[in-house]
């Protein structure tokens, strides 16, 4: 075994005949060698016993890199760790192993949520639609918490509200404690601290003319199946999903009641939903099909999965605040409620609310009834 010499790494032997490669070791530190190739590149190693006595070997760089004598330091550096039961080439192969934050989100955490998750598109279109370009190439173990608060300072300048900021920021803390807990890397969630917007929210009610003018609008609209759907959501306060999801096998018009499985509740509970005589008409209106689906799509198979287009439609020809989103049917359906009398209860129980603290936020919107009840307090005379 040679001496392993600047002059030897310039100007190395030839690869013998029929071989790939050709291996010199050094004579004076055991396990550091130089790997010549019949291209003539020399490239320097370091060859070491693992705690488990399992010879591992470590590149440590090609000669023009890095110097005989600067590869000869560090093959030092690499036998002194493993001495003191370190593993540099474990070292390695578990960063080689970090995925990228786009291997890992569509690889790995879209397939897991998919069919789990309710919010799967939405994740999904979070990926896509923002952070693939912006770390899809970055690995996990590189994205830091200043990233994650630029990410969200640009969420700000794109003009986003502090709901779908948040929705994002959440989004990216579930994706790194996924990848935590499957032990994908080491080290903390970059998002986990990350600072989260104030959401003000818009209690936004249809007066009884926009009602009116609503169902007007959906009455002449061309797309059936939709305006149908949407006539739905507005007379019965259910859930997007709970409509789009719904089959005929769950429609039961002699009870007047709206099944709505386990398996597609919210609450993970079979919710019935009570058939107002508005509804039975908008579901006795719809086109005649022989698809399973209350609400077909353009494949009978499927149901319908996009009301946008139609709901902007509609809301221009009725003359609504454009920024009206169609989940706050919902919230117009429970505050009719209670501005007519009826109990948080009633209006839980016919909104599907898991607890009466979800119901609470409509208790404002009946002070005739609380002022009644805070009278019941003391007694006559005082």
């Amino acid at each position: 075994m040679p001496a392993l010499t600047r002059g030897l790494a310039s100007n190395p032997p030839a690869v013998p005949a029929g071989k790939a490669k050709l291996r010199l070791f050094d004579d004076k530190l055991i396990g550091f060698f130089m790997e010549v190739r019949t291209s003539g590149k020399v490239t320097y190693y370091c060859r070491y016993n693992d705690a488990r006595g399992r010879q591992r070997e470590v590149r440590i760089g090609r000669h023009g890199d890095v110097t005989v004598d600067q590869a000869r330091k560090r093959a030092q550096e690499i036998k002194a760790a493993a001495a003191l039961g370190g593993d540099p080439a474990a070292e390695r192969d578990r960063l080689r192993s970090v995925p990228t934050f786009g291997e890992f989100v569509e690889g790995r955490y879209l397939p897991h949520i998919k069919g789990k998750l309710r919010s799967y598109r939405d994740q999904e279109s979070f990926f896509r639609l923002r952070l693939k370009a912006a770390w899809g190439n970055r690995y996990l173990d590189q994205i830091r918490p200043g990233d994650v608060a630029e990410f969200q300072e640009r969420l700000t300048r794109e003009g986003l509200s502090g709901a779908s900021r948040n929705r994002y920021t959440a989004f990216i803390k579930r994706v790194f404690n996924i990848a935590l807990h499957w032990e994908v890397y080491e080290g903390r969630n970059p998002a986990q601290r990350a600072q989260m917007q104030r959401e003000h929210g818009r209690e936004q009610f249809l007066t009884d003319a926009e009602l009116v003018a609503l169902f007007k609008a959906l009455n002449v609209e061309p797309s059936r199946t939709a305006a149908c759907a949407i006539a739905l959501l507005a007379a019965t306060g259910a859930r997007r999903g709970e409509v789009l999801g719904a089959r005929w096998e769950n429609v039961d018009i002699e009870r007047r009641i709206l099944t709505v499985p386990a398996a597609s509740s919210k609450s993970g509970r079979t919710r019935y939903i009570p058939l107002s005589d508005a509804a039975i008409r908008i579901l006795q209106r719809l086109p005649p099909t022989e698809s399973p689906w209350v609400f077909p799509g353009t494949d009978p198979a499927k149901p319908i999965s996009d009301l946008k287009k139609v709901w902007v439609r509609v809301k221009a020809r009725a003359g609504i605040d454009p920024r009206f989103v169609l989940h706050q049917l919902r919230h117009t359906y429970a505050s009719r409620l209670v501005g007519q009398g009826r109990s948080l209860y009633e209006v839980g129980q016919l909104l599907g609310h898991a607890s009466t603290a979800m119901t609470a936020r409509y208790s404002h919107l009946a002070p005739a009834r609380l002022v009644e009840a805070a009278n019941l307090a003391l007694p006559d005379g005082v």
